[in-house]
């Protein structure tokens, strides 16, 4: 009796966790690392998006994830391509995993990505908007805003932004004293009620993400995600516990923090053999 009935607790348990959990659900990475290298402006060169994106990449491959697409040192021509490329992979059953370490700007409390040739800027909230339009959920990880190298621009200078609208695009610019302008850190994502979208930053907003000690040795926020994110919990402890181990690392001068949400547990690297209530 005694044992039927624990077979029984453990069978609803079970159940419960299939219902919370999406089913045949593919996790489907985009992987965007830039460096600056080949940027004319040397100030924007970075020591660790590279080592991070490998980092993360390296994790990846430990878990379910079986779709993975990096982008490394892209330019503008390559960020379009290799979006465009990887979106065209999502599907209604997928979860989209973008990830990027680089520059990162807020301008008017619009968020926006810098392509590695240092030319153009790629808004946050479109991409947002184009994963959750294909796929069941977008989960969004930004390692962005370590420094502001156009505090000296000219303000007369241009760089150009890439919208991004479904299929179709539209060139804007902003002056480079916009950017000289920005303040330190991005802001929050544009309204996410409705979207299927949870995001992952690695500073709290108005605050600078630290790019690591050592060059090629990763960001102090790549490092304690990829450590997590390998491990079988749910991406809601992979997110808390990197939170934790980021602050602590840094002397608590780096708090990431999260925005938004899915209806729907996810477990990059799978459950526990012995799922805990």
């Amino acid at each position: 009796m005694m044992r039927a009935r624990f077979l029984a607790v453990i069978a609803m348990m079970l159940s419960a966790v299939a219902l919370s959990a999406p089913a045949q659900a593919d996790v489907k990475a985009l992987i965007v690392g830039s460096s600056y290298d080949d940027a004319a402006n040397q100030k924007l060169r970075l020591a660790n998006p590279l080592a991070d994106a490998r980092i993360v990449r390296a994790s990846l491959r430990k878990t379910v994830v079986r779709d993975l697409t990096v982008l490394e040192d892209p330019s503008a021509e390559e960020w379009q391509k290799g979006l465009d490329a990887w979106l065209e992979t999502l599907t209604g059953d997928d979860i989209g995993l973008f990830y990027f370490a680089g520059h990162g700007f807020q301008i008017e409390g619009l968020n926006f990505l810098m392509s590695s040739d240092g030319k153009s800027l790629i808004p946050l909230d479109a991409v947002v908007t184009q994963i959750t339009e294909r796929a069941q959920g977008a989960v969004i990880i930004i390692d962005a805003c370590r420094n502001n190298p156009y505090y000296e621009a000219d303000p007369d200078d241009q760089i150009e932004i890439i919208e991004i609208d479904r299929a179709t695009r539209s060139i804007g610019y902003a002056s480079l004293d916009d950017l000289s302008n920005s303040q330190g850190g991005l802001a929050q994502l544009a309204n996410l009620r409705g979207l299927s979208a949870v995001a992952f930053f690695s500073t709290e907003p108005g605050n600078v993400a630290e790019d690591g000690d050592t060059p090629g040795k990763g960001s102090p926020f790549a490092i304690e995600f990829a450590k997590q994110i390998e491990r079988r919990q749910s991406l809601d402890e992979v997110f808390r516990k990197t939170a934790i181990a980021v602050n602590k690392r840094t002397d608590k001068r780096q708090s990431p923090w999260r925005q938004g949400d899915l209806a729907f547990n996810v477990f990059v690297s799978g459950m526990r053999a012995l799922p805990i209530p």
